[in-house]
């Protein structure tokens, strides 16, 4: 098929995040950046724009004037990747839907759940895609531990947990990156840090592997550290709709853990455990003592998504090949829409952005109510 066009909000030179979106849609040659708004900075923009070999063009100095001018091109770009800061996401998203083109946000989708299902609605009425990364969700272990799940390895679902533990916050502001401090700014991050930044992630997760529904939870967000206004650790206790029970803890100051997401599921049959710092590695233990290590590569091709396991045994699967995971499902969904044939919702779509933000308002509400009980 021919490649689709895409253009970036975002990404300029040094970007962490919106690097890893470009690689990504780049992985599979099934696209190619077309066009873009990188900086605020129209020269930088336009210096990052020049070093892709962008037509200039195309290098614009909004995204407002982005969306306006791709959309009256005879050859416009078919989506739009937005990797910029999270109170970028709303306004960027809801301009391009306004103008027929598809997306790619990055999460938390928006700061408010309103925002993220007006979003929605504009998406169903124009019949476009919307796909958020949540980039986890698409490492090889997760495929595989949801078939051993559905296959009942693990039998009946009774606990859950999952863990994001880091240390990026654990030093005094002033000891701060700027990629750091902007998440702890409410005009920029949004109502929350921890929870609505990597707590989201762990929620998912959890989702993506089990499938379970939330119903109800007592959560606690923590400030911790000087001259902050934001949570940066949280815990949450879950009751989920088919009576399971779960933990989540989060925290950014949890000095010497790097990038610690881990998800426990507990079963009447086994248990499975992952670590993305143990990423190839999925572990299943039987009430009889046995303990399993399945290692992730193309030999578990028969189990899971086999499109998910890209190289052999042994060597790392990896950030970067998530992310194009993530990408290579929504790009090949709508080459297949544009060619009028039938397609796959099988990425994290605008419900999974919408699912977090129920979990986050939920959260917000129940700590400071004290850790009642809430209402997801």
């Amino acid at each position: 098929m021919t490649k689709l066009k895409f253009g970036m909000i975002g990404g300029g030179k040094g970007s962490f995040i919106a690097d890893l979106h470009l690689k990504g849609a780049c992985f599979d040659h099934l696209g190619e950046l077309t066009a873009g708004c990188f900086s605020r900075n129209y020269q930088k923009s336009l210096d990052f724009g020049n070093s892709m070999g962008l037509d200039p063009g195309r290098i614009y100095r909004s995204y407002e004037e982005m969306a306006k001018k791709e959309a009256k091109r005879e050859d416009p770009i078919d989506f739009v990747i937005i990797a910029a800061p999270n109170n970028v996401h709303y306004p960027a998203a809801k301009i391009f839907l306004e103008h027929g083109i598809h997306v790619v946000c990055d999460k938390p989708l928006t700061h408010y759940l309103y925002e993220a299902e007006e979003l929605k609605a504009i998406a169903e009425e124009k019949d476009l895609l919307f796909c958020v990364t949540y980039t986890y969700s698409a490492y090889p272990a997760v495929a595989f531990m949801k078939k051993m799940i559905t296959d009942g390895r693990v039998g009946e679902i009774r606990l859950v947990k999952a863990e994001f533990l880091s240390d990026n916050m654990a030093l005094p502001n002033k000891a701060l990156s700027n990629t750091m401090l902007w998440r702890m700014n409410p005009e920029i991050a949004g109502r929350s840090t921890c929870c609505g930044d990597i707590g989201v992630h762990a929620q998912n997760l959890i989702s993506s592997v089990t499938s379970l529904e939330m119903d109800e939870l007592s959560a606690d967000l923590n400030i911790i550290g000087d001259d902050r206004v934001l949570d940066t650790n949280f815990t949450a206790i879950i009751r989920y709709k088919s009576g399971q029970k779960g933990l989540i803890w989060c925290s950014n100051v949890a000095m010497g853990k790097c990038n610690d997401l881990n998800i426990a599921v507990y079963g009447d049959k086994g248990s499975l455990s992952w670590s993305v710092e143990m990423e190839d590695i999925v572990v299943f233990n039987e009430l009889s003592g046995c303990s399993v290590h399945y290692r992730m590569g193309t030999s578990f091709s028969s189990i899971g998504e086999s499109q998910m396991f890209r190289l052999p045994a042994g060597v790392s699967e990896g950030y970067y090949v998530a992310f194009a995971n993530i990408y290579q499902k929504f790009m090949s969904a709508l080459q297949n829409k544009k060619a009028g044939k039938t397609y796959e919702i099988n990425y994290p779509d605008i419900n999974c952005g919408i699912e977090s933000l129920r979990f986050l308002e939920a959260c917000l509400a129940s700590s400071e109510k004290n850790a009642a009980w809430e209402k997801v």
